[in-house]
């Protein structure tokens, strides 16, 4: 994504310039065309690669800030130019206050608000700009201002639940894995080694735990460096549309991660289609920026079929339950919501009820891994405990029977 300084004309003849992002000098015609403007000229804005590479990316925070700031000032009857204004001077964050003063500009050359945010569409998603464009239209900018800042709150919120509920079980799985790894690699070696040459068979147990010390020593930097190439694999071939749709496939099917996985989609598919929606975006817009904004390519899959249907003039509810792929819940508050013509209330009913149950779902989840990684990590030194001593034990009934 490239950066233009342009000037640009309206079918007016006013004059706008600014600075935007774009893949490409034909992209940056068609975005300013999009804003009814006309290209003049334009420059790439040269960037050094050090400015590239350890350029902020905006906050969420920032977002959430500039939502609500923005929301107050509209409320209490300041302009939208001032407003901006305002609300870039108070930012924090010198790369977001860039992005504010550009909208700015942008907005005070005659573009919407939400075609200002599109110029941006490293910073502003489509969901952000749609819903926007959705209050431009309606005359309720203060309502999608509202929605905006209530789901990028929820999205704060879901993000630090899922974080503070992995971060010590995590740092658990860590650590037991470290000590594993270290157990077999140095000290049990230095216990068994004295049964090295025993004139007489090692219990089961004792060469099972010989073989994997070894293995350890004799190949566990080839086990390593298989296991990152692996990982690397997996994800270059995760980048693949093809490869993405199979990965995102395992990830729903793996026992208690697919729980979670589910939960957090069928939460963001209820937060984006009722604000949009009840925005006043057309179900099947509403539905094409949904599909972009979901996570996993599957569940993408089902709500790109169920937009195909529905213009097709089928029903949203019918096919999310072929794709089977949705739980029964939200099949149901779907199709209640299609029979009473209150589809946008049944989602928000969804989306709380998500809203309660992701964290819960998420703490449970990862509250298992703790006891469990301490279980395996008992088991690990009961069993090389175990194989030590029945050693011992023949070792010694050996010297006993050769008296």
């Amino acid at each position: 994504m490239a950066r233009y300084d342009y000037n640009a004309v309206d079918d007016y003849g006013r004059k706008a310039r600014g600075t935007m992002s774009s893949p490409d000098e034909k992209s940056l015609r068609d975005q300013l065309a999009a804003m009814g403007m006309h290209l003049v000229s334009n420059r790439q804005v040269a960037e050094s690669s050090g400015r590239a590479l350890f350029r902020k990316k905006i906050r969420r925070a920032d977002l959430i800030d500039f939502t609500y700031h923005l929301k107050t000032l509209l409320g209490a009857g300041v302009s939208l130019v001032i407003g901006l204004s305002d609300v870039a001077e108070q930012s924090t964050s010198p790369e977001f206050r860039e992005v504010l003063r550009d909208i700015r500009r942008n907005v005070q050359s005659g573009a919407t608000l939400s075609g200002a945010f599109a110029l941006h569409p490293d910073v502003f998603p489509e969901a952000f700009v749609s819903i926007m464009r959705a209050g431009e239209v309606t005359g309720n900018m203060d309502g999608a201002l509202t929605d905006l800042h209530r789901f990028l709150t929820w999205q704060e919120e879901l993000g630090k639940t899922i974080r503070q509920a992995t971060y010590y079980p995590m740092t658990v799985v860590g650590m037991v894995s470290g000590l594993i790894v270290l157990l077999f690699t140095f000290v049990f070696p230095r216990f068994l080694s004295i049964f090295k040459g025993a004139p007489f068979d090692l219990p089961l147990p004792t060469r099972v735990v010989i073989a994997i010390s070894e293995f350890f020593r004799d190949y566990g930097l080839y086990a390593l460096a298989a296991i990152v190439l692996g990982v690397v694999a997996l994800r270059m071939y995760g980048r693949t549309e093809a490869g993405r749709l199979r990965v995102d496939g395992w990830k729903l099917k793996i026992p208690l991660v697919g729980e979670v996985i589910r939960a957090i989609e069928m939460s963001k598919f209820s937060h984006f289609t009722a604000s949009l929606f009840r925005a006043g975006v057309e179900m099947t817009q509403t539905l094409a920026v949904v599909e972009k904004v979901m996570g996993n390519r599957v569940l993408a899959a089902v709500v790109r079929q169920a937009r195909e249907e529905l213009i097709a003039g089928g029903g949203l509810s019918v096919t999310l339950r072929k794709s089977g792929e949705f739980p029964p819940m939200v099949l149901r508050m779907v199709s209640a919501g299609e029979s009473t013509g209150n589809l946008d209330d049944t989602l928000e009913n969804v989306s709380a009820y998500y809203d309660r149950e992701v964290p819960a779902i998420v703490k449970k989840t990862f509250a298992i891994l703790e006891p469990a990684m301490t279980i395996l990590l008992a088991l690990v030194v009961l069993g090389a405990a175990l194989s030590f001593f029945l050693a011992l034990y023949k070792m010694i009934g050996s010297l006993g029977a050769g008296k």
